[in-house]
């Protein structure tokens, strides 16, 4: 089977077809960045993005069929991001998919971005990953670590329960005036500083439970530049990056091997646009090595937003649940979205 994705739940909008069933693997991807126009901002503004989205989407889809070499007829399932993310956003590209959708009576189906991550290291591991496992999904709107017993049973383990990973490292860089995105601008510069220099407190929910918590590292970084003068033009602010990324990493390991004291697991995954981090990446490769416990990791390509994960996602839901009314174009986009399905 055939399955075209679509993804347009922030700043990236993207088309991908994929096989299912015989070779399981993407046949081609495009994707539209919106950086560039964010970037002075320092962020995402959800008006810019809802527009770019508008005004790229024909294009994009024409572009994944011409290299696909396939007919729109050759599709057997649209998979489209319906939340959670940035309303707008959303609503083009869920708005697009219904139209093909109708247009070609095509099944359609509306899948969970955050869980969608969770299912992209299965598109280059399909074959090796094994239930049960925990898969830690970490970027820059969301940060949750998840049990799964099977791929449709699950709970989840721990969420932030202010600001994700990523979106605390685009404000420290943005506060230190290094640019947006953050996260890949502080990864570049880790080794230039010393990350034993600065100390910072694990954070401990006052209500005893697994979440997470980043804003106060967000505080502690400020503050403790704001004392101290630290500014990108002395080396004291290379040691502020490296001591505040030790940490971070440090405390999502932490996380995972609470969760391994909680489960019994064959796999870890960890999926999402700061798994990227070359950091985290390192540490984690150690934590698996001494845990005895397979991990998997996205390609690169496959870690931020992207809509071969969607397709990815979605057929895992079509195949599992094929009694559900796939022509429904009452379909809703949804700002935040609950973990009672996957789909």
């Amino acid at each position: 089977m055939f399955i075209l994705g679509v993804e347009s739940s922030c700043d990236e909008t993207a088309f991908s077809i994929i096989e299912r069933g015989k070779e399981n693997s993407v046949i081609v991807e495009e994707i539209k960045s919106q950086i560039d126009l964010h970037k002075k901002f320092g962020g995402v503004v959800p008006e810019i993005a809802s527009r770019s989205h508008y005004e790229v989407l024909t294009e994009l889809m024409n572009g994944v069929m011409k290299r696909s070499g396939l007919n729109i007829n050759d599709i057997g399932l649209i998979s489209v991001t319906n939340g959670p993310g940035l309303i707008g956003s959303l609503l083009i590209g869920l708005s697009f998919a219904k139209g093909l959708s109708y247009s070609y009576k095509i099944p359609i189906i509306g899948v969970n971005h955050i869980l969608s991550h969770a299912e992209s290291p299965f598109i280059t591991d399909l074959n090796n990953i094994k239930y049960p496992l925990l898969s830690l999904v970490v970027s820059g709107g969301h940060t949750t670590l998840f049990h799964f017993r099977t791929k449709f049973d699950f709970e989840v383990v721990s969420a932030t329960r202010d600001d994700a990973t990523g979106e605390v490292m685009d404000k420290v860089a943005k506060f230190l005036g290094l640019g947006y995105p953050g996260g890949p601008i502080l990864d570049k510069l880790y080794e230039k500083g010393d990350p034993e220099r600065f100390q910072f407190t694990i954070p401990k929910m006052s209500d005893g439970s697994d979440d997470f918590s980043f804003s106060g590292y967000k505080t502690a970084v400020l503050r403790r530049a704001a004392s101290e003068g630290i500014n990108k033009k002395n080396k004291d602010m290379y040691d502020l990056i490296s001591s505040f990324l030790n940490s971070v990493t440090d405390y999502l390991i932490l996380k995972i091997r609470s969760g391994l004291d909680r489960f019994e697991v064959k796999s870890i995954t960890v999926a999402g646009g700061v798994s990227k981090n070359s950091l985290l990446r390192k540490k984690l490769r150690v934590f698996s090595k001494e845990k005895k416990i397979p991990l998997y990791l996205p390609d690169s390509k496959y870690c931020t937003d992207n809509a071969s994960m969607v397709a990815w996602m979605g057929y895992e839901g079509f195949k599992t649940f094929p009694d559900n009314d796939y022509g429904n174009l009452y379909l809703d986009a949804y700002a935040r979205k609950d973990f009672n399905t996957l789909i």
